[in-house]
């Protein structure tokens, strides 16, 4: 086409989109997919093609399922420049609206691209951020749309497809490949963790809500009280996929009833703060719910965007609660459904759906988030500044207490210290002159963690101590308290005050370096503080100091649950060398068999399997979230196959592929790590690809077969293989099915 119609539609004098340029000699490999929220919200599929980026405009956008086929309207070619358009198109410009960069990377050709274009059947591998694999375009016949050039956009079946929800990956990755925002932070030209006002359209969304038709959801009477998941510390942000991230607020965590056309606030420890919070009570309650249960953070907000916990503090202490926000990133109950079963992914669409038909003030907003990215997102974070951010799996369950589902990266050293003593002020200062902290240890005993002084109003200091007077006892609570001159003039207090503190460090001995007051916290208990260790590297599950967490009981197989169960300290989730991710995660429901479960039980059946799959190329069912789940067969080995796992390289019809072999316990759990249910191997061996060593007679019934009729079958083939003097071996395989294995000489080929 050239990029002459391009440039007819667009004054380049209003709007920031490149004029850009033929260029003559091009490599033909960029692609982009730009996000386009114009008149109505779509998807441009861009492609470089002779000089220009060929373009279709996708409705749906992209979907992994090769039995979704997507409407492609071919429009004008773009030049390579527009590859790197991210930004807004002005009102009364052609598409005019918010355009984000969602995709991006190069692509190859199956065949030859021109002839493959100009016979309108292209078909190409893409090698993106997001989509991967073999894609096709496809020019559709139709008479009745004569003036448009209407394509079909398809995913080939390969590796990288998948199906049902899972494969709607527009759905679940929403945020810019190049900026990390969300288009709402585009249109509003902020960075990508600014959220100074809620998003007028959120992602994509399930426009009607009904519970019943969400997987995983379950009918439940609502509870009266429930317990929040909660994030463990750890070093750095998890770069892989699968992840997403959110800002981590500084403010109180609250849990939110609505019931009875009334909202009710809850604190981590039950605590019932909804007078102290009435105006964002009925906030809340406008929502279009009958009832449900929410989780998010009340936080003061400043003019630049960020959350300030003195602010929050102030607002409290004047009682106005009319300026506070509350952020909601959690559904955990909807209309008579418990939805803690659902992915997390899908959970935060439904937030997003409540809040866009939301009628309700500002004060209650939806919190976004972005896709993978963590590292990106955490450095933009620390340069606001913010206090840091929280990543979760987008697959995981809601579970109560602290996991490895949801970890938290800080910017700065931040945590929460229990009040164990103060000392009388000097000069003029009044009220006291530091307060002395500790934390609480696994055994329940409390340690002293040094002093802090800084940080104070005088107001706070006469109010703080006031409380502090009424405390005051005669011998101190820590385990070890200061002594000697460390000891002079200090007045000890029951440990009942919880303070949030900022620090640079933690020095050799347990103290503070550096310590700065915030404020009291009165969401928390005292006796929940503990010292916050670091979990180094969760993205290669290298945990350094960790205690196991809760697991999923199995409804069956005790043994093994009680083997996994006595792990401790670093070995809580490593098995035969190999940390498991996730351990909890429940692989077969029906059960309640977890992912630990499954790796311990080959860890006993080891030495009967291995003789079976040494050497053995693999084809596995991988079964990321269990076996109800999304489950797809994989062959080839990728570079992020552990080093456990074996590889052997095999000459095939189309070329040469690297397949998996499973030649060690290790090998084994490294594929339990990678959600693998299913291990279905060749009947050759390495050293005689050409020669099998086996035959396998499967018999699958149908459900309507009785058992005794498949026992019938087996003993009958078992008949007539002696006959031809072939010796046979049973073994149960799926729901009723059975193998019938016959080893052979390694002589003849298949």
């Amino acid at each position: 086409m050239g990029l002459a119609n391009y440039r007819k539609k667009r004054n380049f004098r209003a709007t920031p989109e490149p004029s850009g340029k033929l260029t003559k000699k091009s490599a033909g490999n960029l692609f982009v997919i730009q996000k386009h929220a114009a008149r109505r919200l779509h998807y441009d599929f861009r492609l470089e093609l002779g000089g220009t980026l060929k373009s279709w405009a996708v409705p749906k956008g992209p979907s992994l399922d090769p039995g979704q086929k997507r409407l492609a309207v071919h429009v004008e070619d773009h030049p390579l420049a527009y590859a790197n358009f991210e930004g807004i198109i002005p009102p009364h410009q052609y598409g005019s609206g918010t355009v984000m960069v969602w995709d991006t990377g190069t692509w190859e050709p199956i065949g030859n691209a021109a002839t493959g274009y100009a016979a309108g059947k292209l078909k190409f591998r893409l090698h993106g951020e997001k989509l991967q694999g073999a894609w096709m375009l496809a020019r559709m016949r139709d008479k009745a749309n004569e003036g448009e050039d209407n394509w079909l956009l398809i995913k080939e079946r390969d590796n990288e497809a998948l199906s049902g929800r899972a494969a709607e990956i527009v759905e679940s990755a929403t945020s810019s490949v190049v900026s990390g925002r969300s288009l709402e932070q585009i249109a509003a030209n902020t960075a990508p963790i600014k959220q100074t006002a809620r998003s007028k359209k959120p992602p994509p969304i399930v426009e009607k809500i009904d519970p019943s038709r969400i997987s995983g959801a379950r009918k439940f009477s609502l509870p009266a009280l429930l317990k929040p998941q909660l994030a463990t510390l750890v070093k750095a942000a998890p770069s892989g996929a699968g992840w997403l991230h959110e800002i981590k607020y500084d403010g109180y965590r609250m849990l939110c009833r609505v019931r009875n056309g009334k909202a009710a606030f809850f604190s981590r420890t039950e605590k019932d703060w909804t007078q102290r919070f009435s105006a964002l009570s009925k906030a809340v309650a406008d929502l279009p719910v009958q009832e449900a249960w929410f989780d998010g953070e009340v936080v003061a907000v400043k003019p630049d965007g960020t959350t300030s916990f003195q602010a929050l503090q102030q607002a409290l202490d004047e009682e106005k609660s009319h300026v506070l926000i509350y952020y909601i990133f959690d559904v955990l109950h909807l209309n008579g459904y418990d939805l803690r079963q659902v992915p997390l992914i899908e959970r935060k669409r439904i937030v997003a759906s409540l809040l866009q038909h939301n009628n309700a003030d500002d004060s209650v907003r939806y919190s976004d988030h972005v896709d993978s990215n963590g590292e990106l997102f955490f450095g933009l974070a620390c340069a606001r500044p913010l206090e840091g951010i929280i990543s979760k799996r987008q697959d995981a369950p809601y579970r109560a207490g602290r996991s490895y589902d949801w970890v938290k990266v800080k910017c700065i050293s931040r945590q929460e210290f229990v009040i164990g003593g103060f000392t009388q002020p000097a000069g003029s200062r009044k009220g006291f002159g530091a307060l002395l902290l500790g934390v609480y240890d696994k055994s329940g005993e409390f340690h002293y963690s040094g002093r802090v002084g800084t940080g104070f109003s005088d107001d706070l200091l006469i109010s703080l101590h006031a409380r502090l007077k009424k405390l005051v006892q005669k011998t101190p609570a820590f385990s070890k308290p200061p002594s000697g001159a460390a000891a002079r003039g200090v007045r000890w207090v029951k440990p009942q005050l919880v303070a949030e503190i900022n620090f640079t460090e933690w020095t050799d001995d347990g103290a503070l370096r550096h310590p700065s007051f915030l404020g009291l916290r009165e969401d928390k208990a005292a006796r929940e503080v503990i010292r916050e260790t670091e979990i180094v590297n969760i993205e290669t599950n290298q945990p350094a100091e960790k205690t196991p967490r809760p697991r999923a009981k199995a409804a069956s197989n005790k043994k093994i649950a009680n083997t996994s169960s006595q792990t401790t300290g670093t070995k809580a989730h490593e098995v035969a060398g190999v940390i498991l991710s996730h351990p909890d995660k429940v692989l077969y429901p029906d059960i309640g068999l977890t992912k630990s479960d499954l790796a311990h039980y080959y860890e006993a059946v080891a030495p009967l399997i291995l003789p079976h799959l040494i050497d053995r190329p693999l084809t596995l069912l991988r079964c990321p979230d269990g076996s109800d789940g999304a489950c797809f067969y994989q062959k080839h080995a990728k570079d992020i196959v552990s080093e456990h796992i074996g590889r052997i390289t095999i000459q095939q019809t189309a070329g040469r592929a690297c397949y998996m072999t499973a030649d060690s316990l290790p090998a084994i759990i490294s594929l339990v790590q990678m959600g693998v249910l299913e291990l279905h191997t060749w009947g050759s061996r390495r050293d005689k690809l050409d020669r099998p060593d086996r035959i396998t007679f499967d018999l699958d019934p149908d459900t309507d077969v009785k058992w005794i009729k498949v026992i019938e079958a087996a003993n009958m083939i078992r008949d007539y293989l002696a006959a031809l003097k072939l010796i046979s071996f049973v073994k149960t395989t799926g729901g009723k099915g059975l193998h019938i294995v016959v080893p052979l000489v390694r002589r003849n080929n298949w």
